[in-house]
Order: structure tokens, then sequence, then C-alpha cells
């Protein structure tokens, strides 16, 4: 017993000695705001209470960084927040604002969705909802590129040339946050696409936040589970 009590006082004493940068930080800044769902839903309660973990894990780290021991943690931060977009038969779409700053000229914000099936427990992806991803490519990519470009006419005053360094139309299904929205009579009525800062712009520009109406032949693409979500 007074051998664990005076190696503990050592090393308490040991600390106290070490230089300000090699001592382990408090972790502060972190925050995760779960979703108020309309009914319990323990599966969707768990994945995001390991979400919250793995992100916290990940953020609690860097104050343990050798490389990060000159920083001053007090402007550090890695807030998400969750809200339910919509509630449909079978499936929850929670839509999350998520934002870090580490360190450097600027933080960083973009926007997380989160599609969970009820039926099966389990969280998936936009193209998870249909049989052919290609497919579902072909189909939306004209409407989505020609909102993309109306965006960007809006917030630059002219036209950006498809080769210009922001001026492409980067992948639907691979760059972008994806998922359906609007119910309308318990289907949706919309397709939403967020591209993150540096995605389709510069930093400057911010996120692009789009909203595309859904066209005619995605339902026949639709698993059968899910096809009775949309229209046509």
């Amino acid at each position: 017993m007074r051998r664990t009590f005076a190696l503990a006082a050592f090393t308490a004493l040991m600390l106290v000695g070490l230089p300000t940068a090699l001592q382990a930080a408090a972790v502060t800044g972190f925050s995760y705001q779960m979703p108020k769902l309309s009914a319990p839903d323990p599966g969707l309660t768990r994945y995001l209470q390991q979400d919250r973990a793995k992100l916290y894990r990940e953020y609690a780290a860097l104050f343990t960084d050798p490389d990060f021991a000159d920083q001053d943690f007090s402007s550090f931060e890695q807030a998400t927040s969750w809200t339910v977009d919509s509630a449909a038969p079978g499936l929850v779409v929670l839509v999350g604002g998520q934002s870090s700053y580490t360190g450097g000229a600027h933080g960083y914000a973009f926007l997380r969705a989160l599609i969970w099936d009820k039926a099966t427990g389990a969280a998936i992806p936009f193209a998870g909802l249909f049989s052919n991803a290609s497919a579902v490519r072909s189909v939306l990519t004209a409407s989505y590129c020609r909102a993309l470009d109306k965006e960007r006419f809006v917030r630059r005053g002219e036209p950006t040339p498809v080769d210009d360094m922001f001026g492409g139309c980067p992948d639907l299904l691979k760059d972008a946050t994806v998922y359906p929205t609007k119910l309308v009579y318990g289907k949706y009525s919309r397709i939403a696409i967020s591209l993150a800062p540096y995605v389709a712009g510069p930093y400057a520009e911010g996120s692009y936040d789009l909203e595309i109406v859904i066209p005619k032949g995605l339902k026949q693409l639709a698993k059968p589970q899910y096809q009775a979500l949309f229209p046509g």
C-alpha cells in the first residue's frame, strides 16, 4: 500500500515538473447534439452514440499529439448537430451540420446525412436505395449540374468555364452528400444535394446546398421496399 502511494506521489511530482507542452491538455470544445426522434429507436440511438464516440476519439487524440504541443487548444472545436429531416414509412433521414477548427487560417464546416432503414436497423447510403447506382447517376446528373451551374452564376455573376478549377460538375454519388427530402403525401418530392467547401467552389463560397425535383424514371430504379416512397 505504501509502495503504491509512493509511486503515485512520485508520478504526480514528475508530471508537475514537466514542461506544459508535454502535459496532456484537457479536451475542450467538443459537442454532439442528438436528434429529437418522434419515437424511440434503440438501433439508431446506438449508431449515433458510436458515431459520437468515434468523433470524440479522433478529436481528443489531437490534445496529446506531439505535433500539436505548441497549439492553443482553447480555440479548437468539434461540433455536430443532428436534426430529423424527414420520417417516412420505413425510413428516417437525419441531417447533421458538422464543423471543426483545429488550427490554421479557418475552420471547416459541411453537411452530413444519415438515411436509416428502420426495418433492417442499419444506415444506408443514398445509392443503397436503388438497384443500379450508375443508372441513378445518369437520371439525376443533368438536373443536378444545371442547378449547380445556376447557383454558381448567382454567386459569381458570370458563367464559369467547364475547364475552370471550380467549373466542372463533381460526381453526384462520390463527391456530394445526397438524400431524399420534402415528403408530400408520403412520397419524397426532392433530392437534396450538398457540396462541401472546396468541392464545387473555393472556401470563400462556402458549401453548395441544392435541391432538384425527382425526375420520372427514378422510382423504377428504387429497390422494391423503397419504391412506394418515390413519385411516378
